[in-house]
């Protein structure tokens, strides 16, 4: 059985803090107060930023951005198969907020990715992650 998406991503941002502590730095800002609420393929998540980035499992209590997609877009996107607007054109990525707050999900989304490429752990967690995809 593939490993929860919020497992996968709980263990990616303790990597990067360990690994790429500036980067995460970076990510913190970037998403700032903002709580995200995540539906991969039905599996709830909320990341919210503060003094560390925490992933927790269910719906986010006061989520100012809401994404949904599934683990086969996020691999479509990670392996630029396909563009995130085209992955929203394509309502394969879901998107729901005020325009800040899907900008800040954004501008936090580009930081994340430019943070995994230089973090050593990062393979094996895009590994596990596509354990799961169809």
């Amino acid at each position: 059985m593939a490993e929860r998406v919020s497992s996968l991503l709980r263990r990616s941002v303790g990597h990067l803090e360990a690994e790429v502590p500036d980067s995460y730095r970076l990510i913190l800002d970037k998403l700032g107060p903002l709580e995200v609420d995540l539906d991969v393929d039905g599996e709830r998540f909320t990341l919210r930023g503060g003094n560390r980035l925490e992933v927790s499992d269910g719906v986010a209590s006061a989520a100012g951005a809401r994404i949904a997609t599934s683990r086969s877009t996020i691999r479509d996107v990670l392996d630029a198969r396909v563009g995130l607007s085209d992955a929203v054109d394509a309502d394969s990525l879901r998107v729901f907020g005020s325009l800040d707050d899907i900008l800040r999900a954004h501008d936090t989304l580009l930081a994340y990715v430019h943070a995994a490429v230089r973090a050593p752990s990062q393979p094996g967690l895009l590994a596990a992650l596509r354990e799961g995809c169809a």
